[in-house]
């Protein structure tokens, strides 16, 4: 009789923690999401917030759009870590941003990441690292790296 009890009682338990497993991960799936559709325009970094990121030279950032809770940072993070040279990955909800830190003596490409970034179902908007800083071409709707911003001579005033 003992036994019986205690098989029923097991039971009941195992029953109780599988279905407490599959009800967190279903809820864990429900939350997988398609992203919103991101703004894409150079325009939208202008209203995310500003935080101090901890950037290492020879980090790349990469700006998104909608990156709005871990889940989604987890997504992007997941696609960026697995482009060659990477070592690690970091992202900031609220900045909507990436960090991505290479290997020692390696350096990025700057489209690989950006492939990896759309992949993840969060477009780059913009791209900043050590090989430049690069936008989405609106005609090619390829990665294109922006021109350095050249410092305009002082103008020289004329002596009379």
């Amino acid at each position: 009789m003992t036994r019986s009890i205690n098989a029923v009682f097991s039971a009941l338990i195992v029953g109780t923690l599988v279905f407490t497993a599959t009800t967190a991960e279903a809820e864990h799936h429900e939350h997988k999401h398609a992203p919103p559709k991101a703004d894409t325009s150079l325009e939208s970094l202008k209203d995310k917030p500003k935080t101090k990121l901890k950037v290492a030279k020879g980090d790349t950032i990469v700006y998104v759009g909608n990156l709005h809770c871990k889940h989604c940072a987890k997504s992007l993070t997941s696609k960026l870590v697995t482009v060659k040279g990477v070592k690690s990955v970091r992202a900031d909800i609220l900045a909507d941003v990436a960090v991505v830190t290479p290997q020692t003596k390696k350096q990025l490409d700057p489209k690989a990441l950006w492939a990896a970034a759309k992949k993840s179902g969060f477009p780059a908007i913009k791209l900043v690292g050590p090989t430049g800083t690069y936008v989405l071409d609106t005609k090619t709707k390829e990665p294109k790296l922006m021109p350095k911003q050249e410092v305009a001579p002082k103008a020289e005033t004329a002596k009379s």
